[in-house]
């Protein structure tokens, strides 16, 4: 390697780079940076035809320009063309300077150039753990080959989905995206899918539903009969049961079972009778711990 002061005019982008774009203001401020202080780390590039291809540090070569240097500290460095993308990832990566997706993008392509005998080599290589080369090119993969024009999100979303059918994962990676789920939520509502009847299943993927991971994990947790995780369903859609009514609602569910009697009977009502909702279920209302019902699907205080 040498070290030497190149006009800034001799150097040429990466064409191996593996972040797709620079963010304009964040240039800025590095160019005002550099004025006030200057070059603190050299460029590294490499001899290239009739001047010098850069390896590592196009952010500081592009605000270099902005400050108007006309001539950069460089580190010459001789770097086959084979090893261009992967020094630039390395130093991209410890910089932590990429995209989730800009860096699933060079991991791929070094990995599917064959050079790396195993990811546990290119991991080594790149100075990560193996189960982060594992999931970047699994979600390069799945961005490429089964989620096409889904918006993107974040590695961490589509490794939490891994293990699930393509369409499920769809459904929470488009949720994720919206804002209806949290990142942080994924790897829960991803555990409850796996496990989840149907109907539950159904009613957590569905687009603005209101049940929760929370309230499925507490339905599948706590109730193993499938008319009662029906039950609660019903009751969450039709009620809009808050997370501590649920609780509530399958304690009275579990009480109920435990002392031998149902907790809801059907009742026949008639018009203008005024009926005190106890033991019983009102069939218009469904509410078993509503006070009272009129028969006409009216609630009396």
């Amino acid at each position: 390697m040498e070290l030497k002061t190149v006009p800034i005019n001799q150097i040429k982008p990466n064409p191996f780079q593996p972040r797709e774009s620079f963010d304009k203001e964040a240039l800025k401020e590095l160019a005002d940076s550099i004025r006030d202080a200057g070059v603190i780390q050299p460029i590294i590039v490499r001899l290239h035809r009739d001047g010098y291809q850069i390896v590592a540090g196009e952010r500081r070569w592009r605000a270099l320009q902005i400050a108007d240097f006309r001539e950069v500290p460089v580190i010459i460095k001789n770097v086959g063309e084979e090893r261009v993308l992967l020094e630039s990832l390395i130093e991209n990566l410890h910089r932590l300077d990429l995209t989730d997706i800009e860096r699933e993008n060079a991991i791929h392509e070094i990995w599917a150039s064959g050079r790396f005998r195993s990811k546990a080599e290119l991991a080594r290589t790149l100075g990560v753990s193996e189960s982060r080369v594992n999931d970047d090119i699994e979600a390069w993969e799945f961005r490429h080959k089964e989620a096409h024009g889904l918006p993107p999100v974040s590695t961490r979303t589509i490794r939490g989905t891994q293990g699930l059918p393509t369409e499920e994962r769809k459904r929470i990676i488009e949720k994720v995206s919206i804002g209806e789920l949290k990142v942080s939520e994924v790897d829960t509502i991803a555990k409850i899918i796996r496990k989840a009847p149907e109907v539950v299943k159904k009613e957590l993927l569905k687009p603005k539903s209101i049940v929760t991971p929370k309230i499925a994990e507490t339905i599948v947790e706590k109730l193993s009969d499938a008319k009662e995780q029906e039950e609660i369903i019903r009751d969450v859609r039709r009620l809009r049961l808050t997370e501590d009514e649920v609780e509530d609602r399958i304690s009275d569910i579990q009480r109920a079972k435990k002392i031998g009697t149902p907790l809801t009977k059907e009742m026949n009502v008639r018009e203008d009778t005024i009926y005190t909702v106890g033991d019983y279920e009102c069939p218009h209302c469904k509410k078993h711990y509503l006070i009272k019902c009129d028969g006409k699907k009216d609630w009396l205080e």
